[in-house]
């Protein structure tokens, strides 16, 4: 993602310095957050790349770390290298060494530096992406890159690709690595995301509907149904509408291998998701079965769905709350909180919201095919009507 960014805006600006940060992390946004950025701009300036190491608590294995080179009067030091999750022996001597960080997994750099990087020890990863480029569409205010290229791309993370391969040497721009202070977790782990909040008094950290008896020292979520959990230890539970994930905390670095399992014994997880963006807003998937399909739909303020056909299905639309501009056939209606219409296959029809609040509607759809690629677009403000796109 980070090579298709930096090749998408040297195509389209000078050459941006490039903040890349993990989704999965807490970062406390203060004052010394923000003076630390100012600095690690000015030295990616230069062409290195900049990332922000984490003072070492304690030797964990779940993290990545930064080994220190020679030090410089404005707190930052040389990158002497990386080094990936160790085992629980290197962990101890990390720690007590002193001379490593945790890899906080943020960086700055230049595009034009990281494209450069790419081509010295990841090329193939380089080439897909450029053709993806080369090949991608604009949708919109969207840029889509060609998905074909990147069958055939290896699969690595940026820290195999580029970060563990680099080496200062006179030949090369320097690379450095400034310490953060500020308030930082990572969360790519369930211990982690519970070591960022605060436990109940049975050490349990729960969330939404949960109810327990003689529970400890167990993570459990839910985000729709309700979970009731008794006798158990040391588990983590999650719930969300997709699937439900039931684990062993002391194990739960295997989680890895047991998502890898999921696209050969469950392909409709990634096929089939519950929760789907649009540029208009988003819709969810409540209920399916045999010729039906029920959603739910969020229109954001001032934006609209295409005008459109449908040929396999029909669809209902109540109004939930906000003001829906309904236009069916030839004919334009406004449907308040409570009102409904009839869309019949073949007839023509949009979904405007005018307000300035979200609109909701429950649809439901009713027909043999319920596919995405079962609607004919005549006319999209987003540039879809082409059908170069199903989004």
């Amino acid at each position: 993602t980070l090579t298709l960014a930096a090749l998408y805006l040297l195509r389209n600006l000078e050459d941006p310095i490039l903040f890349s940060m993990p989704s999965d992390h807490f970062i406390e946004e203060d004052e010394d957050f923000f003076e630390v950025v100012g600095t690690a701009s000015k030295l990616a300036e230069d062409g290195g790349i900049v990332t922000f190491g984490i003072d070492v608590e304690t030797p964990d294995i779940n993290f990545g770390y930064i080994q220190k080179g020679k030090p410089t009067k404005s707190a930052y030091f040389e990158l002497k290298g990386f080094h990936e999750k160790p085992d629980s022996l290197t962990a101890k001597k990390m720690h007590e060494s002193k001379d490593f960080l945790w890899n906080s997994g943020m960086f700055l750099i230049k595009a034009s530096s990281w494209i450069h990087n790419m081509k010295i020890h990841s090329p193939r990863i380089l080439e897909a992406c450029e053709r993806s480029i080369q090949n991608g569409t604009e949708d919109g205010i969207f840029f889509r890159p060609a998905p074909e290229p990147l069958d055939d791309c290896p699969s690595k993370s940026i820290d195999h690709a580029v970060m563990e391969n680099l080496k200062n040497s006179e030949n090369v721009f320097k690379n450095w690595v400034v310490p953060l202070k500020s308030r930082w977790s990572d969360l790519g782990s369930w211990s982690s995301f519970m070591s960022s909040q605060i436990p109940d008094k049975s050490n349990n950290l729960l969330k939404g509907d949960v109810i327990t008896d003689s529970v400890q020292n167990s993570i459990i979520v839910s985000e729709h149904r309700t979970i009731a959990a008794s006798h158990i230890d040391n588990l983590i539970v999650v719930e969300t509408p997709d699937a439900i994930l039931v684990a062993d905390r002391d194990r739960e670095h295997k989680i890895k291998d047991l998502v890898n399992k999921i696209p050969i014994e469950s392909t409709s997880i990634f096929e089939s998701h519950k929760k789907v963006f649009r540029p208009w807003g988003h819709y969810e998937i409540l209920d399916s079965g045999k010729e039906f399909q029920v959603k739910r739909l969020t229109v954001l303020p001032e934006h609209a769905l295409s005008l459109q056909i449908h040929n396999r299905r029909t669809e209902h639309w109540v109004v939930v709350s906000g003001v829906a501009t309904v236009t069916r056939g030839s004919e334009t209606m406004t449907l308040e909180k409570n009102q409904s219409t009839y869309i019949p296959k073949g007839v023509q029809h949009r979904l405007e919201n005018n307000k300035g609040e979200n609109l909701e509607i429950i649809e439901v759809q009713s027909g043999s095919y319920f596919g995405e690629d079962d609607i004919v677009r005549l006319d999209d403000r987003y540039d879809r009507a082409s059908g170069k796109s199903p989004l």
